[in-house]
């Protein structure tokens, strides 16, 4: 796919691009430019906001929490935001709190995008039910989507933006969000999602609740070879499926490295960095 770059005039440029009626700022600071380098030193936390209330696996009520990650000082509005979902194998132990989700949260925060770390239902023994499971977690992760999209003013996002993330267990929540469809039993609200990050979450079939067509949103694929949790062969059969389907999309292979590679960090989140980057001018 073509790849955007604008090169730097002034120490600080703001940049107003006409796109279809609408139109997009994009700062430059020196060398850096906006939603493609981190242009903000610190950024702003809000946490555990609750999004929902969902009875879990053991008929108990849980509150569903989810943490906001906005760059300090930024006086720009209507922003793109970054869904992101954490994983952990769909068991208890891991929530929007982890580790490379908070550090995915903060970098791209740091480029201009606002982003939500959400928490959802997760089971002890989830594959005893793989359905169910998945399921929930859909439910809830749409659930989030809805009050991002609810809240646009508040986070001064743009709402015809939005980007689903995920690692691992939540990679596979944000494969099959995002490709799902709605049927006569069920509405599925995918408007304004323009982009999928797939961390080392592609699914194999007993995980899939989704089917890829041509409408689905162009993907980025993170994965390690080695990866023994989640083969990296599932993410090789989700890229045919793609091509199939002439869906636009990226597979990012790091040679070697198994399961969550957060040692290649840098590495994979200027790929990212730059594939949503063009999608943001498109959209």
């Amino acid at each position: 796919m073509r790849k955007s770059t604008l090169k730097p005039v002034l120490f600080l440029l703001m940049l107003f691009i006409p796109l279809d009626g609408k139109t997009l700022n994009v700062t430059i600071l020196g060398d850096s430019v906006r939603y493609i380098n981190p242009i903000f030193e610190k950024v702003d936390v809000q946490k555990d906001i609750l999004f929902c209330e969902a009875t879990n696996f053991e008929g108990k009520t849980e509150k569903l929490l989810l943490d906001v990650y906005t760059p300090n000082g930024d006086i720009q509005s209507s922003r793109p935001v970054i869904l992101w979902i954490h994983g952990g194998g769909f068991r208890p132990g891991n929530d929007k709190s982890q580790s490379y989700i908070v550090k995915m949260a903060t970098e791209f925060a740091k480029r201009g995008y606002v982003c939500v770390s959400i928490n959802y239902r997760v089971r002890k023994n989830p594959k005893e039910d793989k359905t169910g499971t998945m399921f929930n977690a859909l439910e809830d992760a749409m659930l989030a989507l809805n009050w991002v999209r609810k809240n646009y003013e508040k986070l001064k996002i743009d709402r015809t933006k939005i980007i689903v993330g995920g690692g691992s267990a939540g990679g596979m929540i944000a494969v099959n969000l995002c490709y799902k469809d709605s049927t006569v039993l069920e509405k599925w609200d995918k408007s304004g999602i323009i982009g999928l990050v797939n961390l080392w979450g592609s699914p194999d079939n007993s995980w899939t609740a989704s089917k890829i067509d041509k409408n689905d949103p162009p993907t980025i694929i993170v994965h390690g070879t080695s990866d023994e949790s989640v083969p990296y062969g599932n993410s090789e059969q989700l890229v045919k499926e793609l091509e199939t389907n002439e869906v636009i999309h990226e597979l990012v292979t790091i040679v070697g490295a198994g399961h969550t590679p957060v040692n290649h960090f840098d590495e994979f989140a200027k790929k990212i960095a730059e594939f949503l980057y063009d999608l943001i001018l498109k959209n």
